[in-house]
């Protein structure tokens, strides 16, 4: 007995001169367990809390932590040499539009304070297409497939895409923060369906939906509407509605009303806003916010019912009509050289008798349009029609324009055209002597005509250039 107690006193002896070994220091590099070590203040934490942490209190999580994506997803860490590009897309694209237009201190107030960033999507199972961003509590917005980012221009798609989750969030967050007008659901009320997978993009937008996604309930409804408006810009947006039918098209205008509304009442110019995210993304060369663009694009209308056969696919554009005399070239001025131009057929015009109204340019197909010259004698106007190809380069924007096929035999074609032929010459050798530049125009437009104006500028002489109002 005496013997076992003694080797057990000498157990606990041995155990307690371990156990005080508190001062130990125990040399582990934790960098070999992890890419990123917390504890160090790294040159990207420094950039984090002065782009973002100091001037608007927002929290930029990027080190991953299973508490903010919950015990159903799978997802994977983010690249650390990712963060800062990301974030540089947030602060350019959304941040920034918001502090310019909507001020300091809504921005500060209503901007989400904690950005959390996952290298994948969230996937609940194998079959999931993935959750990209989401909002929670009116201050958090989750970014998922941070892994994906490339820098530009190969990045385009992703720099556009992480808008389109980030404006879309803040749509929820805001509405968390203010309700939705109760006057928006009843806008497409029976038509909202779930899954929202079950509903193709055409029914969708028949229905007068940004997407598939918004169809399924009002609240993404509402956030889809908001983002797509900003990301794509006005013309996509008319675009879409306008080749509805026509109680989709109502819808849409409804629910952009609605949003105009919305913002107002937060003291924000949802116009200014949306010209200034479509500033950055001209700035990272997005097709749709090019006139350009809209120049080569041509779509279907969709006709309830579907006539058999299905009509022709249309232009954006019908016409963009100029004259410089006109309240447009008032406000924004034009170009002299053109101007000089202009008026010189004008007065060729006039001594034939007649008053010039306007030179209009109508878009007939992607690759097609014909010039009229509108003008009248007392009560009666006249038309003369001339026609032109054109070429247009998206890319660079360049338009080239060659004398194409006469297009009837009315008198606007044939007796109209050759009677005013030698007055119109100068403006017809303009437009076919040039390569021209599309784009919106004047630059100094003002957000509530942005996009509603475009024109042509001669390549390489930006002083020499017209302009007009399109029309759909």
């Amino acid at each position: 007995m005496k013997n076992i107690l003694k080797v057990i006193s000498f157990l606990l002896l041995i155990a307690l001169q371990f156990a005080c070994r508190k001062t130990e220091t125990l040399n582990v590099d934790y960098s070999t367990f992890n890419a990123d070590d917390p504890r160090t203040n790294t040159p990207l934490d420094q950039w984090l809390k002065s782009s973002f942490l100091d001037p608007y209190n927002i929290d930029v999580i990027y080190r991953y932590n299973r508490y903010y994506h919950g015990n159903t997803a799978n997802v994977v860490p983010s690249k650390l040499e990712n963060i800062q590009p990301t974030m540089q897309i947030v602060l350019d694209g959304f941040i920034n539009p918001y502090l310019k237009i909507a001020g300091p201190t809504f921005t500060k107030t209503y901007m989400p304070k904690e950005w959390v960033l996952f290298g994948s999507y969230a996937y609940e199972n194998s079959s999931d297409p993935g959750v990209a961003g989401t909002a929670a509590a009116g201050r958090r917005i989750t970014l998922y497939g941070v892994n994906e980012y490339q820098p530009l221009p190969g990045g385009q798609f992703y720099a556009w895409d992480r808008h389109r989750i980030m404006h879309h969030e803040f749509g929820h967050i805001l509405n968390q923060i203010i309700p939705i007008p109760v006057d928006f659901e009843p806008i497409s009320k029976g038509f909202y369906k779930q899954p929202y997978t079950d509903t193709p993009q055409d029914t969708a937008r028949r229905n007068g939906f940004v997407t598939s996604y918004a169809s399924g309930v009002y609240t993404e409804d509402y956030a889809e509407t908001i983002s797509w408006l900003l990301i794509n810009g006005q013309v996509w947006y008319d675009d879409w509605a306008n080749f509805a039918n026509t109680a989709g098209k109502a819808r849409f205008v409804q629910k952009e009303n609605n949003v105009i509304n919305y913002f107002t009442n937060l003291g924000i110019s949802f116009k200014a806003l949306q010209k200034e995210v479509q500033q950055y993304m001209i700035g990272i060369g997005r097709n749709e916010t090019k006139f350009a663009y809209w120049l080569s694009k041509a779509r279907t209308p969709l006709v309830t019912p579907a006539p058999n056969p299905a009509p022709a696919a249309l232009p954006t554009f019908k016409t963009l009509t100029i004259s410089t005399g006109a309240d447009y070239y008032i406000k924004y001025g034009g170009s002299d050289t053109f101007s000089a131009l202009y008026t010189s057929v004008k007065n060729a015009i006039t001594a034939q008798g007649y008053a010039l109204n306007f030179i209009r340019i109508n878009f007939t197909s992607p690759t097609a349009m014909y010039i009229e010259a509108n003008f009248t004698a007392g009560t009666t106007t006249y038309q003369s029609f001339y026609a032109f190809n054109m070429a247009t380069t998206v890319a660079s924007g360049q338009v080239k324009f060659t004398t194409g096929t006469v297009g009837g035999t009315t008198s606007p074609w044939v007796g109209n055209a050759a009677f005013t032929k030698a007055s119109m010459q100068p403006f017809l050798d303009y437009i076919t002597n040039n390569t021209f530049v599309a784009d919106w125009l004047p630059v100094n437009v003002t957000a509530d005509d942005y996009m509603k104006l475009g024109g042509f500028t001669v390549l390489n002489s930006p002083t020499n250039y017209f302009y007009g109002p399109l029309a759909y």
